[in-house]
């Protein structure tokens, strides 16, 4: 059989038992027995204002039905029959931690591969080795290429980032192989890199590279909307099902092992619309994977599908009625503006130190065309944005659309916000738009960006948190996996000690108090969704969703939160406990 034919037999197949697993359902994490389950704890953070603690929550099905005390809750639930579960007795319960924008499509492709960054990553796989300077990176790529045995094999490598690891050409690449192909795929997924068999593997030429303004055929360089169009062979080698499928299941122990009960894609799909949905729902099947997903439709992949804006929203209504219980899709949509910050491609108001300019992920017409499409419909709007010259045509076009068709029950969330200035925190106040942040990108960022683009004046107020809070302006926190560890005690962590990757402390007045960081990750990140009503706190008639804790971090130390262990989640009512590696 030809290989070809071969690989289409295997997505078939695989497209089969997505579809299988569709049809028979979601399995319910949940108890279906009407038996009441109580479980006690040493504290119970509940994110309730009325009744921020507790020490016991009482749980039918998937459901809380009391909270309170061990007298409060038995006293609330009388007569009914019920059983005190003390497997938590010395533990702390909070609401099942919320990630409200993480991509499975790029988890599923990049934990499979070679990671070289300039951070340490834990995976499935084990920890990682930061590497760091350009030398370092090419003796790490030059050793990777000896240890495949298959000589025709790609080498695909991903965390390259330019700061830390210095510039990067087809020519070096060429030079730790010129009949091997070779893929390196920068930090933020926004770029790539090929040495010229790669290119040549993918049948890629020069005509291709100079019809299009963000690819360079010199250095084998291609960056933006580039990696969507030439990118696309690559893709589908990256994302070949039998990989896809073993990064989905790396991806669900990452999600666990971050207390995470419900995580988000921000943009769906990302490639392929079938695929990654079918995928998804053979990937939440069973026990294996004690999370929801929450789908918000991408507009920028709907845009070249469609004949225009309009019909890009009549196809992202159809998605809501393919949602279950377990993979759900919401009436948000979201599109890009500026470039991504780990290329410092973001817009801003004054120049990078080094010339580095910004560029548009979607034009700022079609970004307007998106926004008169679906705002008068009834979607909620999310934005990818990271720069401040980004962000004030982002908020010209969102103040004109209020004028034009007054909503003020419409939620606009602005996911990243890497970089922004103190009247534009104001000026979202007055807007009544919320803000998604990557709180990590301080910790990673600052330091480097300090010396090469920003400056550090700049670089210390990035993801600026303490601005936003005191702007009165509703904050949750993302990781964007892989662009962050899907950890949300590591997003709490850095928000509240602003610690950047060299130890020291990067813009003090931007801290966030440990109360808002953790409503961050759980209250504030269901809203962001449209879910507040269902997950983000512990009350009765919401989910009874937990993330248990061996600590409690309003006892330890700031610096020590991101370490506090963390026993498992519970899902619906269903414990599951994280299973410790040897």
């Amino acid at each position: 059989m030809r290989a070809r034919a071969r690989r289409r037999l295997i997505i078939a197949v695989l497209l089969a038992a997505g579809m299988w697993a569709w049809a028979c359902g979601d399995s319910t994490p949940g108890s279906s027995s009407g038996a009441i389950r109580v479980y006690v704890a040493a504290k119970i953070i509940t994110m309730e204002p009325d009744r921020p603690t507790a020490t016991a929550v009482a749980v039918q099905g998937p459901g809380i039905v009391a909270v309170g005390s061990l007298e409060e809750v038995r006293a609330e639930l009388g007569d009914r029959a019920f059983e005190i579960d003390e497997r938590f007795a010395g533990k702390v319960l909070l609401p099942g931690f919320i990630d409200p924008h993480l991509h499975p499509a790029l988890a599923a492709t990049i934990l499979p591969l070679n990671i070289v960054s300039a951070m340490e990553w834990v995976t499935p796989r084990g920890r990682t080795v930061a590497v760091r300077g350009h030398e370092a990176f090419l003796a790490r790529l030059r050793e990777l290429d000896r240890s495949l045995e298959d000589e025709d094999a790609w080498l695909l490598v991903w965390g390259y980032h330019a700061p830390y690891h210095g510039g990067l050409s087809r020519a070096e690449l060429d030079g730790i192989s010129s009949t091997r192909p070779i893929m390196v795929w920068q930090r933020s997924v926004h770029e790539m890199y090929f040495n010229s068999a790669g290119l040549s593997e993918l049948d890629l030429s020069a005509e291709d590279f100079a019809a299009h303004a963000q690819a360079d055929w010199e250095t084998g360089h291609i960056w933006e909307t580039a990696v969507l169009e030439l990118g696309r062979p690559m893709m589908r080698i990256l994302a070949s099902p039998f990989r896809y499928r073993n990064g989905l299941a790396m991806m669900s122990e990452v999600i666990h092992r971050g207390g995470l009960t419900t995580v988000g894609e921000q943009g769906f799909p990302q490639v392929s619309y079938w695929g990654e949905l079918l995928m998804l729902h053979w990937e939440l099947r069973g026990d294996d994977a004690p999370y929801r997903f929450v789908l918000v439709p991408n507009a920028m992949y709907l845009l070249p599908r469609n004949d225009d804006a309009a019909g890009a929203e009549q196809a992202a209504a159809g998605m809501l009625k393919r949602s279950t219980e377990r993979i759900r899709f919401v009436k948000h949509v979201k599109y890009y503006a500026d470039g991504a910050i780990y290329s410092q491609l973001m817009q801003m108001s004054e120049p990078y130190l080094d010339g580095h300019h910004g560029e548009w992920m979607m034009t700022p017409e079609k970004q307007a065309a998106v926004l008169e499409a679906f705002w008068p419909k009834g979607w909620d709007i999310h934005v990818h944005v990271n720069g401040d010259a980004g962000l004030d045509l982002v908020l010209d076009q969102i103040e004109a659309m209020q004028r034009a068709h007054p909503a003020p029950e419409k939620r606009v969330v602005l996911e990243h916000y890497g970089y922004a200035r103190e009247d534009q925190h104001r000026r979202l106040k007055e807007l009544g738009i919320a803000v998604s942040n990557n709180a990590y990108y301080l910790h990673e960022l600052a330091p480097i960006y300090a010396e090469s683009g920003l400056g550090p004046e700049r670089a210390a107020d990035i993801s600026p948190l303490g601005g936003l809070a005191r702007a009165g302006v509703p904050i949750s926190f993302h990781s964007d996996f892989p662009m962050a560890p899907a950890e949300p005690l590591l997003l709490a962590w850095v928000a509240v000690n602003r610690i950047g990757s060299d130890g020291e402390v990067w813009g003090e007045d931007q801290k966030l108090a440990l109360d808002r960081a953790l409503r961050a990750v759980t209250l504030e990140a269901a809203w962001s969704l449209g879910l507040e009503d269902e997950i983000g706190s512990i009350a009765a008639g919401k989910k009874a969703d937990f993330t248990i804790l061996e600590q409690d971090p309003y006892a330890v130390e700031p610096r020590a939160l991101k370490d506090i262990p963390i026993w498992g989640t519970v899902l619906e009512g269903t414990p599951h406990p994280i299973q410790q590696s040897n």
